[in-house]
């Protein structure tokens, strides 16, 4: 009982945090005015989180595994393609985050591709990669995806950049049923993964190293 009582407090202190965010634009002063608000103990804030900033970590990393869950429980998950693993996680995390979206946009409206490393969605990000190291590796292995010395290890930073993108055009995407945003999840996806097959990119890689080796000047 115990346990279910400190989980449900954990969930009133990220729900509070958001509305707070949603009707003053800002985060609360401190963590006393915020727990004195909600008529709890400031020492039970800090029970489970340390600042307001990794509060607001664990909202984003909620909105991760809500849209995880389903995608994983998918009874034909295991039989998708990497590239359909990944279509289907946008899809979903598109829908958990318009249930969301007056935060999300309050948050990252000014997201940037300068900021692959967010503070805020730093432990949203390690939890990112450890889903998608899997699935790439995974679509190595099957040879659906190419295995490039040195290059290889880096397409989670490419699938990562490539979902910010999708995040920044659906904040700004005014169009009806977000049709621009599934467009870009549809065509940014067909491109990267293209990209990651065998094919085009590894002829061009082939011949930068034979001119480099044979230089005609």
């Amino acid at each position: 009982m115990e346990r279910e009582e400190e989980l449900a407090l954990v969930d009133v202190l990220q729900n509070e945090y958001v509305l707070y965010q949603l009707r003053h634009g800002e985060a609360p002063v401190t963590v006393f005015a915020f727990c004195e608000s909600l008529q709890i103990d400031e020492a039970e804030f800090y029970k489970h989180f340390n600042s307001f900033r990794a509060l607001e970590a664990s909202i984003w990393v909620r909105f991760l595994e809500t849209a995880l869950q389903p995608v994983l429980d998918d009874e034909e998950y295991e039989t998708f393609t990497a590239h359909e693993k990944v279509l289907s996680f946008y899809y979903t995390i598109i829908e958990v985050f318009k249930q969301n979206r007056s935060f999300v946009v309050l948050k990252l409206s000014d997201l940037s591709m300068a900021d692959v490393r967010l503070k805020t969605l730093e432990p949203f990000r390690v939890h990112f990669f450890n889903w998608i190291d899997e699935i790439l590796q995974n679509g190595i292995e099957k040879e659906e995806l190419a295995f490039r010395p040195m290059l290889s290890e880096r397409y989670n930073e490419a699938v990562w950049v490539q979902f910010l993108y999708i995040i920044r055009v659906w904040i700004n995407d005014e169009s009806k049923d977000f049709e621009v945003t599934d467009a870009a999840i549809e065509k940014s996806s067909a491109l990267l993964f293209e990209l990651l097959k065998k094919g085009a990119v590894d002829l061009l890689i082939d011949f930068l190293k034979f001119a480099y080796r044979n230089k005609a000047y």
